[in-house]
C-alpha cells in the first residue's frame, strides 16, 4: 500500500506539468503572435486662401489695416484739379481699375476716405463727385454714386463686378491693371463744379482734398 501511493504522486505532478505546458502552448499560438494589418491617411493639411486686390496696375491692397500714409495700399490720386475758374472748368474725369487678385471670392465696397482723407477744404461745398462703373444691365446699371457735393453724405456702397451678369461676389484670380470681367471692374470718377462755384467769390484760391476707400472682404 505504501509503495502504490508513492508511485501515484510523480504521476500527478507529471500531469500538472503537462497541463501547464499545454496551456502555455495555447497562449503562445493565439495571444502572443496576433496577426495585424494597418493603413494610414498621411499628409493631411489645411491652408487659407489669399485676400488681395489691385488698384490700377501697380498699387496693391494692405491686408487688415486701412492705409493712412504712403506705402502699401496708398494709391495715386484719381483726379487732380488746379488753377480752374468758372470760365474754363466743366469737369475732371479719372478712372480706377479694381481687380480681385487673390484666390478667394470677395465682396467690395466704396466709401469716402476716412480720417485724414475725408473731404477737407472750403472748396468742397462747390465741387460735386460722381462715380460710375462699366455695367449697363441689371442688377447694376452703372451708377455707384450720383453726383453729390463733397460736403454731402457718401454712403459706403457695395460694388458689382463686370461679369456678364454683374455680381456682388467677385471671382478671385484677377490680373492687376485689368478692369473687366468677373474678377474686376473699372470705375469712372467725375469731379465737377457745383451750382455755387461760378458765383461764390470765396472759392478763388480755395481747395478741396478727399480720398476714395475700396474695401475687400472674403465672400
Amino acid at each position: 500500500m505504501g509503495k502504490s501511493r508513492k508511485a501515484r504522486r510523480p504521476l500527478r505532478a507529471a500531469g500538472v506539468l503537462v497541463t501547464v505546458v499545454a496551456s502555455t502552448a495555447v497562449i503562445g499560438w493565439g495571444g502572443l503572435a496576433a496577426w495585424t494589418a494597418y493603413t494610414e491617411n498621411a499628409g493631411n493639411s489645411a491652408a487659407a486662401g489669399t485676400l488681395a486686390h489691385a488698384n490700377g496696375a501697380s498699387c496693391v491692397s494692405l491686408l487688415g489695416t486701412i492705409p493712412t500714409t504712403t506705402g502699401t495700399g496708398w494709391c495715386a490720386a484719381t483726379v487732380t484739379i488746379s488753377g480752374v475758374d468758372p470760365a474754363n472748368w466743366t469737369s475732371t474725369v479719372g478712372t480706377i481699375k479694381i481687380a480681385d487678385t487673390g484666390s478667394l471670392k470677395s465682396t467690395f465696397t466704396l466709401s469716402m476716405g476716412t480720417g485724414g482723407q475725408a473731404p477737407s477744404g472750403s472748396l468742397c461745398a462747390d465741387v460735386t463727385l460722381g462715380v460710375t462703373d462699366l455695367n449697363t444691365v441689371a442688377p447694376d446699371t452703372g451708377t455707384v454714386w450720383a453726383p453729390t457735393a463733397l460736403t454731402g453724405t457718401f454712403t459706403a456702397t457695395s460694388l458689382y463686378s463686370n461679369a456678364t451678369t454683374p455680381s456682388l461676389s467677385w471671382l478671385g484670380g484677377g490680373t492687376a491693371g485689368s478692369g473687366t470681367g468677373a474678377t474686376a471692374n473699372t470705375f469712372t470718377v467725375t469731379a465737377a463744379p457745383g451750382s455755387g462755384f461760378a458765383t461764390h467769390y470765396a472759392d478763388a484760391g480755395a481747395s478741396c482734398t478727399f480720398g476714395l476707400l475700396f474695401s475687400q472682404t472674403a465672400a
